[in-house]
């Protein structure tokens, strides 16, 4: 008589092998990676950044979105954490009340893209769009208002706008197939 584990391995254990072939053979391809990092706004940015997530090599298109999403919001955290460092270096307060402004914004560009990674393809191009506009306030608290300033988190704001946009042109492929 062969033992209940003997059993329950025999019908496991295929399992198992058939799930792992089954998300190999839906992930995105080289193909795909070209295709949407050719359509973002920096190719070298967006394959280096896909490229170097190990999730990227098993993920199918949706597991993408989501990548580049967790991405974003790693991203986000780690500034929202260093703001208050940077503000110990400032001594203009007009500079301090600025990163302040830039720090709420990028909280609630945060709990848009938090939000983003559970809604629809709809909801989530309008979350990005709206968390867009929020990176641009931020930016432009230095860009528009005497005196003009480069912004102390210039090359983070660049880096999430890139990363918006991989998003953006992930979610129209898997919209328009």
């Amino acid at each position: 008589m062969a033992s209940p584990v003997s059993c329950l391995s025999i019908l496991i254990i295929p399992l198992l092998v058939t799930s792992l072939f089954y998300q190999v053979s839906n992930a995105v391809d080289e193909a795909f990676l070209d295709k949407i990092c050719n359509e973002s706004a920096d190719y070298e940015f967006c394959s280096s950044t896909l490229r170097s997530d190990e999730r990227t090599a098993i993920a199918d298109p949706n597991g993408l979105v989501l990548i580049s999403i967790s991405i974003n919001i790693n991203l986000v955290q780690t500034t929202v954490n260093q703001i208050p460092d940077i503000v110990k270096t400032l001594t203009d307060p007009l500079d301090i009340t600025r990163i302040q402004n830039c720090r709420t914004d990028y909280i609630d560009v945060q709990g848009k893209l938090s939000a983003a990674y559970t809604k629809s393809y709809q909801e989530m191009l309008n979350l990005l769009r709206d968390a867009l506009i929020k990176i641009v306030e931020c930016d432009d608290e230095y860009r528009l208002n005497p005196p003009i300033r480069e912004s102390p988190i210039a090359d983070v704001s660049l880096k999430v706008q890139k990363l918006i946009d991989i998003t953006f042109v992930i979610v129209i492929e898997i919209m328009s197939t």
